[in-house]
């Protein structure tokens, strides 16, 4: 059977070489070009590694695919580490010249829509160009048939992580809605390309939503949310997306982002006939619901700066042989959020980043409270009181509601070579799905039809050593199968599967059948 995943970027890696030496999409990133440095001190040889480049998608059977179109932020191409690992072994895939380019250097000016719908183009769409002949990629447009026996052809729609890929400039006081709009619609009406959905905002302060702060080995203010929900020129974007069929993916808005988007934008009488599914393209789960989200952090502000310090400590909630926990940072879906998504007819993707999932080396830390494990979040001034929500914070914070360093240590060994605790913290979003709809009174049975794979593939993640890259998608389908049953046994008590599930049955789905299915019905209402 194919595979399906609803959120990977085909071609990002190659984003950063500059056209006339263009790196191929088809081939692997060389990890020897690695400092070794780099390799020795950090885990950037499984980051970097290609974990989905076109071969392997089509090669390993992933032949339908959710491609983001992204256009990487300021704050990332200029940043001192980045362009100094340009001017060494790996400025074959960092050349430098691209990134002063794409840096506004010697007077560029680049334009963020026209540099990733040249890639599309170019690179994504031209196997020819990189002398591959017996393999194409095909864009399921008006008039084009998916074939899921096809083995030589992947077929994608397409994602736009961060409605500033869809600006005309890099600089922030030139990012209009009216562009954004403008871009769509050339993207979707002159081009004829499917965009299933688009992230309002990414990793950087944008002016159309705040965001969730999400990126931890890049040192920058512009990283920490500042911003306030949802902006009038947001507004604009979602308005204008939802006209044409586009959802919008709730990943990287900021809680109170997200809130705004569901409990007041989509009850309000203008968007009552136009209200499109909520979808999380690549998700994780807190674990928690909004009214615990106080029990579990430590807030420090921050003077003279529009954010502040969230220390979170990690629930746990299921377990096997020892406790998986949650990463309980914002960037991840609260227990009302999936059953907003679930209720509306969307559909979650599961991202395959160890670190969403909720999976942490344990640390040696003397300070510590109670040698628990925790997570780093920055969050804006302006939206605390979605956290502070009580005059207390921290009331959970002990061993008996958080993971310790002992307990992730107990999980064993965790390499490229032993990877069961990577299994057991994806197994436990599956379980939590199944407890977060059965208790909020929605069907359980249609619940898992609306979970997928959204592995967020040749991104910058740090993958599950059970499927560091698609050529694993067999191993782990199959690993899940074998263990999901005793994983689900163990806790019995906690939740409950449904009446006759069947593992296998239910593996077809999450792996393919269920993003296939909804990728079509949103084709039909985007070329009816």
């Amino acid at each position: 059977m194919p595979y399906f995943d609803f959120h990977l970027h085909a071609t990002l890696k190659t984003l950063f070489s500059q056209d006339s030496s263009k790196t191929s999409p088809w081939d692997k990133f060389d990890v020897k070009a690695i400092p070794w440095v780099l390799k020795w001190c950090s885990e950037f040889e499984y980051i970097l590694t290609s974990q989905s480049n076109l071969t392997q998608l089509i090669k390993n059977n992933c032949n339908l695919v959710c491609v983001a179109a992204y256009a990487p932020e300021r704050a990332i191409t200029a940043d001192p580490f980045l362009n100094k690992q340009a001017k060494g072994t790996l400025s074959r895939y960092l050349n430098p010249n691209q990134l002063d380019f794409l840096n506004g250097v010697n007077g560029a000016n680049p334009n963020p829509y026209q540099v990733v719908k040249e890639d599309i183009l170019k690179v994504l769409l031209d196997p020819a160009r990189f002398n591959v002949q017996d393999k194409k990629v095909v864009v399921l447009q008006k008039g084009v048939a998916y074939n899921q026996d096809d083995h030589t052809t992947l077929y994608v729609v397409f994602t736009v992580e961060g409605a500033h890929t869809l600006a005309n400039s890099y600089e922030k006081n030139k990012v209009f809605a009216n562009d954004v709009i403008d871009n769509l619609n050339d993207f979707t009406s002159v081009l004829n390309f499917p965009v299933i959905s688009v992230n309002l905002t990414h990793m950087e302060q944008y002016p159309f939503a705040n965001h969730a702060y999400g990126i931890l080995f890049v040192s920058n203010d512009a990283f920490k949310p500042q911003g306030k929900e949802i902006t009038p020129e947001g507004i604009k974007i979602v308005t204008a997306c939802y006209k044409k069929n586009v959802m919008i993916d709730l990943k990287h808005m900021s809680v109170g982002a997200r809130r705004f988007l569901i409990e007041q934008l989509r009850t309000s009488p203008d968007f009552a006939a136009i209200n499109q599914p909520l979808i999380c393209t690549h998700a994780g789960f807190t674990g928690l619901s909004f009214k615990d989200i106080p029990d579990y952090l430590e807030y420090k502000e921050e003077n003279n700066t529009g954010y502040g310090y969230v220390l979170w400590y990690k629930p746990k909630v299921y377990q096997s042989t020892t406790w998986t926990s949650f990463n309980p940072s914002s960037i991840n879906l609260y227990d009302e959020e999936i059953l907003a998504i679930l209720q509306s007819g969307g559909m979650i993707g599961i991202s395959l980043d160890k670190r969403i999932l909720g999976f942490t080396e344990a640390i040696d830390r003397a300070d510590a409270l109670m040698d628990l494990s925790y997570e780093e979040e920055y969050i804006s001034k302006q939206e605390k009181q979605y956290f502070l929500t009580k005059g207390t914070t921290g009331q959970k914070m002990t061993e008996d509601y958080c993971i310790t360093n002992q307990e992730i240590l107990e999980g064993g060994t965790v390499n490229p070579d032993a990877s069961f605790y990577h299994l057991c913290h994806f197994m436990s979003h599956i379980l939590h799905l199944i407890k977060v709809a059965t208790n909020g009174g929605y069907d359980p049975v249609k619940a898992l039809t609306q979970v997928c794979i959204g592995s967020d593939f040749d991104g910058l993640i740090n993958p599950i050593w059970c499927c560091p890259t698609v050529e694993s998608m067999d191993s782990f389908k199959k690993f899940f199968i074998d263990q999901f049953p005793f994983f689900a046994r163990a806790n019995k008590d906690i939740v409950a599967l449904p009446t006759g599930f069947d593992v296998r049955d239910f593996a077809n789905k999450l792996f393919f059948e269920n993003g296939r299915d909804f990728v079509m019905k949103r084709l039909a209402l985007l070329f009816p």
